[in-house]
This record gives C-alpha cells, structure tokens and sequence, in this order.
C-alpha cells in the first residue's frame, strides 16, 4: 500500500449541499447536490408508487424525480440491477440507466420504497450524447486489446469477461466494451479497461489493487485456534464450520506469482514457520466473517455464501497485499518496510471489505468514490480490530514503535488530509484514493467516538454501502448516504443522527 502521496495541488473549495424545495411535489423534498451543484440524493415523503413488483414501482419512483436529475422519462431509459427489503421493510431497488439498451457506466440509481411509499432516490445522470449506435469492434478483439494493454503475458486468473457499454466522457457518450482483466505475476492486476467499439482506442483503464498490509497470529508469535478440515490423515487450512455455504479456504503461493498450493499438516499444530503467515490470513478472514455475519447479518462477501479464499506467500519480499476482485492475495513483505502481511487483522479486514463494496455500492477507484472505497475498508478494519485507530501498525516498518501507514484519529500524521481544504488533487494513484480516504476516515473517527460505538458506526457505514450509495458516490454523496442509513436504523432525531452531520461537517463536507 502506499504510505502517501506527495500534495500537487490544495483544493480550499469545500463541498456544499444545496436543500431546495419543489413546489410540484411533497412539500418536504430535500435535494442533495455536491459541490459542482449536481443533484445526488432526493429524500423525503416523495409520494405513492404503484406497482406489482419493485421493479414497476421503482420506475414509477424515478418518474416522480426525473425534473431533479434532469432526465425525460424513466420508463425505457432505465432496467432494474437487484432489489432487496431490508430488516425496516424498506425496498432498496438499484436501477442502471439504458441508452438503447445499453449501461451507461456511472449512471445507476437506487429507489427507495416502503409499502408504495417512495422514501427518497439516489443516483447520478449525466447529460451525454451517444458517439455511435452499433459496435464495429467485436468482443473477442477488444479483449485481447485490453489484455495487452495490462503488458502481462501469460495466464489470467479466470477468464476475462466484456460488455458493451456507455462510458460519460464529457458530454459524450463512447461506446465501448467494459473489459475485466484479472492476472498475478509480478505486477498483479484487477483491471477495468474500455475499448472504444468504434476504433479499438483504450478510452479509459483502472487497475483496482488494493495495497494494504497486515500482520497476525503466527508472524506475531502468538498462538489461536485454527479451523480446519481433515481429509484421508491430512489436515486442510479450511474452515467449513461457518454458516455458509462455501467455506475459508487459505492457500501458499510459495514466493511464486502464478501457482498456489493447499496448506496442510499432518497434526494440525501449525507452528512451522512457513504456516504461521497462512494461519493469521485464515483465522482474521474467519474473525472478520463473523463480525458481519453476527453484526449485519451478511454471509460472506457476496451475501450469497461464498468461499473466501486467501493467499499468503506472494512472490518475495513482496510490501503488499490487496483484493484482486475474487480473493485476497498476501506478501510476506521484506522485513524492512513490511512483515507478512495477513498477520493484521485489520488488513484483512480492509481487504475483505474491498469484496463487500464490489458487490454493494461498487465504488468506481478514482478520485473521491476511490478514497471512500479505501476510508470504507479503513472504517471497518477499525471497527472489527478496535484497539487503536491507525491501520497496519503490527506489521508497518517492524524497526519503528508504533508506526502505521494511516491513521483515522489524525490522517495528518502520516501526511493525509483531514479536512477537505487539505484536499489533493492529483493523477497519481488513481486521484489520490489512498490520501484523500483521510478526510471520509477522519469524518468516520469523528462519528464513533462521539457516540461511543464503533459496532453501530460499522452497521451504519455498511448500510450506507450497501443501501444508499453507487458506483460514482462521492464524499458528499456518501454523507447524504450515511445519514439516510443512520435515519433507517435509529431515526433522524436521535442523536447519532445529530452527531453523523457534526462529523462529517466538522471534515469540511456537506
């Protein structure tokens, strides 16, 4: 992970929510806008929707705002994602906007509803202009441009998958294929890449390595019980015993890039030296499972019961380690900068969180929706590791006491900003995503210490990811979003609610 990112440019301009009222509709309309002054959320007692199914009356939602977001019409323009109700009986129904059929990225809502009452509308519309109608580039071409675009040659983890769609450019809308590329190798990848289907032109690419760092069990010399799996007189570093149905599976890559091998022992003492990276990364990822299953009732990182699979031992002297969009993946680190990585378990935790946002809110990694995928992961990895309030410290610079490489309760401290005058602007590391998540952290920090629990501060920013933000949420976005979660839980006059708009105003953000 990078430590930090050397300021290029100070941005003083700090975000601002605009709350206006549209007499045409409910009287207590609230209208959300960042500091560009477009609209992201629309809450209130926006209204009946009707309708057989959530899809029917989401649609009937996104009619009832489409003035706000500055659209035409819903019906046509818009094609359901997933819908879900939550423990309130609130339907939650993500929507992805069409031109032609066609995503367009960025552009998704989430309608939410309780019983035909429509509660408020998340999302984000840009005003585009398609480039061109039909594709002249087929599937099969554009991925192998998208793979050579990553430089690596060789396997890929899984095959890579593509889908034609509409990436905003400005006020245009190119047509192109969304490719995923997934690969190790020394420089390892998770990619988004777009090829324009009208030229084979790379229109846009990020590569989604998380870089964190952890420590545990084994590295720290500490001694925990492992769950495992007996098979014929082998033991298997697999935990089946959760309610799941995958399993923990943790796996050696023995200082490779391309082939893991399964960790065994024939007397399930785990003690070698070699084990104790593989045995910290499995009883964290168990540890962290049981935090949201017993926290927010999620099944694994899919919700769906999904294995976790980590993989420890990764190439050599390898300072990272990070979610490359199916598993996570730990270096042992080279002793100086780093120790074995799986031994924190807020790493782990940081890293595992990664999964969840893939599969919830999906926050694209760049620039603001990129920092709070990274002050996401941070949130929870202080939550579910509770004894201090910096990140990697058990396996940061070993030569140094109490070193880290980020920390909510002050970000400055290792050169991150904590309010949004401090803010970065910069290309590297995709928009600052590792530097800025200082000023959402710090926002987090500020919430759970006023009101004490950092177990209902993670359930609040769970539901904000998993209910109220999308893919292009930014920092003013995500405030909107965790007062919304928090009003769902615990109402919006108690006093969390109160404190969550005291934290994330006293960051600069409204």
């Amino acid at each position: 992970m990078n430590k930090k990112l050397v300021a290029t440019l100070v941005m003083s301009t700090m975000l601002a929510t605009a709350f206006t009222m549209n007499a045409g509709a409910a009287n207590d309309m609230k209208i959300s806008k960042d500091e560009k002054q477009k609209v992201h959320n629309v809450v209130g007692k926006l209204g009946k929707v009707e309708g057989a199914t959530a899809e029917e009356r989401a649609i009937k939602g996104l009619e009832k705002v489409k003035g706000e977001f500055g659209f035409a019409k819903a019906q046509g323009n818009f094609k359901v994602k997933k819908t879900k109700s939550d423990e309130m009986g609130i339907t939650h129904t993500k929507m992805d906007r069409v031109i032609d059929g066609i995503r367009v990225v960025g552009n998704e809502f989430i309608v939410h509803e309780q019983a035909g009452d429509l509660q408020g509308v998340t999302g984000n519309f840009d005003q585009v202009t398609p480039n061109a109608t039909k594709a002249a580039l087929v599937s099969g071409d554009a991925t192998a441009k998208a793979i050579a675009h990553t430089g690596h040659q060789g396997e890929l983890l899984q095959d890579a998958t593509s889908e034609l769609v509409y990436l905003p450019q400005g006020d245009t809308a190119v047509l192109a294929y969304e490719v995923k590329v997934q690969h190790a190798g020394e420089k390892p990848g998770n990619w988004t890449i777009y090829v324009d289907a009208t030229n084979g032109n790379i229109v846009d690419s990020i590569n989604q390595i998380e870089f964190v760092a952890g420590t545990g069990v084994g590295v720290l010399g500490d001694t925990k019980t492992v769950q495992t799996t007996l098979s014929g007189s082998t033991y298997y570093l697999e935990d089946r015993s959760k309610a799941m149905t995958g399993y923990i599976r943790t796996r050696d890559y023995r200082n490779g890039t391309s082939t893991a091998y399964d960790m065994t022992d024939a007397d399930n003492v785990w003690n070698s030296s070699t084990q104790r990276a593989g045995v910290d990364a499995h009883v964290y990822a168990g540890m962290t499972y049981d935090w949201y299953k017993n926290n927010v009732n999620r099944n694994s990182i899919n919700n769906a019961g999904m294995t976790i699979n980590s993989y420890v031992h990764y190439g050599t002297n390898y300072n990272n380690a990070y979610w490359n969009g199916s598993s996570m993946t730990y270096g042992d680190g080279d002793g100086k900068l780093m120790i074995s990585l799986s031994g924190a378990l807020d790493v782990v935790a940081h890293e595992l969180t990664h999964g969840v946002t893939s599969y919830e809110s999906n926050l694209t990694y760049r620039n603001q929706s990129g920092a709070l995928n990274e002050s996401w992961s941070d949130a929870i990895g202080a939550v579910i590791d509770s004894n201090d309030w910096t990140m990697g410290e058990d396996v940061y610079t070993p030569g140094t006491a109490g070193d880290a490489f980020r920390s909510l309760q002050d970000p400055t401290l290792y050169g991150d900003p904590a309010h949004m005058n401090q803010y970065i602007n910069t290309t590297e590391d995709n928009g600052g995503v590792h530097s800025n998540s200082g000023i959402p952290n710090k926002a987090f920090y500020n919430f759970a210490t006023a009101i004490g629990n950092r177990t209902v501060a993670g359930k609040i920013w769970h539901k904000a990811n998993a209910d109220y933000m999308t893919s292009s949420t930014n920092f003013s976005g995500a405030r909107a979003a965790t007062l919304q979660a928090t009003s769902a839980l615990y109402g919006s006059t108690s006093t969390y609610y109160t404190a969550l708009q005291n934290a994330w105003s006293a960051v600069g953000v409204y």
